[in-house]
């Protein structure tokens, strides 16, 4: 009779810790027919060799996607895997959990055996046209740039009002609200132009002041901030980070979704006092987290390009989306979580398992970069390409995605120039042609052709021989000769 310990272990369909692609379920050694039992299988499988100790199997029955990780019923109960360990079914599990104030009451957990990163799974983002103007934009909030408008429409009234006091005073000429009004655009633009003029102190206090806030550093300051969000482009990311994301999802433009609420994410999500978890609290109080039916129901709603999915390096979440199109993933704001084999409470083992986890941390490592860092990919080829270019920040070119937004501003500003010219045009040529009809019909106008005519016609020369010139000279003379008679007659009364 062999000495050796049993362990019972709860087997699940459950890549990457348990492949069910293999002939036989389970397999939990590496052989020809099944290279990759599984990233869990393989580490727990070395440890019980290192121990001496035999798995034995208690398999699960749910499919691939549905599996119940374990969840509190109520009356201190939990279903699924962790259902298993309280009932005293087995001994421990073949998945990778993270720890939870309320598993920790029911369950030990082994010496971390890695460390993983959580990520958020969202669709590429799709460029409309206000997109793309934002590009030229998003260096400032709208709360900024709404400052600067109100500033701009004060600062125009204020120098509009001393221009028109200076004028009353006749320290100016002319009082042209209009002309200010384009000369203080200039200005903003950082483009002075010669004729801005104050002729009082306050008018240049007033001058100085916006040249120098609102059309110098806020400018200078833009330009830097275009130059530094050009380059620094989150690109097709809806999102830069986890700030971002909370952002989103508190104004609607996202929501949350995941298959398992018992998640150590949605665990802090509740109860942690992490400014992260605080934020997003707040942010899916008037926005819940929506519940999935499985991992393909929750990559289903984050194609409709309106949700976002936490999940975790090593989870099936992770594998199943690198077989889809058009996903990104986000990490920054993150930080890394531990990984840890889970036991029903007071097992006996827990010490040496611990040490066995401690001494083979390279063959960890190794099984890790197998599964996770070697480009294995989950059952069939992905249906489109997913990788892409790693670029520092430093070196990254700007592309046109980055700039499309500048030029499309100035295209629609060409655009409209060209629309108002034409429109111009339109308005002196019609201009001119009704001056020419009021013109025609002056009387005065008439009788001087009339007069004109009369001259041509008494005339003894011939048609081809008139001089048109010369007929406006006698009309002019002809006109003045009675007047300078009179003149004279009116000086020689007495």
């Amino acid at each position: 009779m062999s000495n050796r310990r049993q362990l019972r272990v709860v087997l699940a369909r459950n890549p990457p810790d348990a492949f069910a692609n293999c002939p036989i379920f389970p397999t939990l050694d590496v052989i020809v027919q099944c290279p990759f039992p599984g990233w869990t299988v393989e580490v727990l499988k070395m440890i019980a060799d290192a121990l001496k100790w035999d798995i034995i199997p208690v398999v699960t029955p749910t499919i691939v996607g549905g599996l119940d990780w374990g969840t509190m019923q109520g009356n201190d109960t939990w279903s699924g895997v962790l259902g298993y360990l309280q009932n005293d079914t087995a001994d421990a599990a073949c998945l990778m959990y993270q720890k939870t104030d309320l598993r920790n009451e029911f369950f030990e957990y082994s010496y971390p055996v890695t460390n993983v990163q959580p990520v958020f799974v969202v669709r590429k983002k799709t460029e409309s046209l206000g997109s793309v103007l934002w590009n030229a934009f998003k260096p400032f909030t709208i709360d900024v740039w709404l400052c600067l408008l109100a500033s701009l429409v004060l600062n125009l009234f204020i120098m509009i009002a001393i221009s028109k006091v200076e004028f009353k005073l006749l320290f100016r000429e002319r009082f042209r609200p209009f002309e200010m009004l384009w000369h203080v655009v200039q200005l903003q633009l950082d483009e002075k132009s010669d004729d801005m003029l104050f002729y009082t102190l306050a008018g240049n206090i007033v001058l100085f002041v916006f040249a120098l806030l609102q059309s110098g550093i806020l400018i200078d300051l833009y330009k830097g901030m275009l130059l530094t969000a050009l380059i620094t482009s989150s690109g097709d990311n809806p999102f830069a980070n986890a700030d971002e994301m909370i952002k989103m999802i508190g104004a609607k433009k996202y929501h949350l979704t995941t298959n398992y609420m018992g998640n150590w994410y949605f665990d802090d999500l509740q109860h942690s006092d992490q400014q992260h978890f605080v934020n997003l609290r707040a942010a899916t109080a008037s926005n819940p987290v929506i519940a999935a039916a499985s991992v393909s129901a929750a990559l289903d709603l984050v194609d409709t390009g309106k949700y976002i999915y936490p999940i975790q390096q090593d989870s099936l979440a992770m594998q199943m989306s690198r077989e889809r199109c058009n996903y990104v993933y986000v990490s920054d704001g993150m930080p890394q979580v531990s990984s840890f084999f889970v036991f029903k409470k007071n097992f006996s083992g827990i010490e040496e398992f611990n040490e066995q986890i401690i001494l083979n941390q390279a063959f960890i490592q190794r099984t890790f970069n197998k599964y996770f860092n070697e480009g294995f990919k989950l059952g069939f080829i992905p249906k489109c390409d997913t990788t892409e270019e790693t670029q520092s920040d430093a070196s990254k070119p700007l592309d046109i995605e980055s700039v499309i937004g500048v030029f499309t501003i100035g295209a629609l500003g060409i655009s409209a120039s060209l629309i108002v010219f034409i429109f111009e045009i339109y308005h002196y040529w019609h201009m001119r042609i009704l001056a020419r009809r009021a013109r025609m019909r002056d009387p005065w106008n008439v009788r001087n052709l009339a007069r004109i005519a009369q001259l041509h016609f008494t005339t003894p020369e011939q048609y081809s021989d008139i001089d048109v010139m010369r007929l406006v000279d006698a009309l002019n003379s002809s006109s003045s000769f009675p007047y300078s008679t009179s003149q004279s007659s009116d000086s020689s009364s007495p």
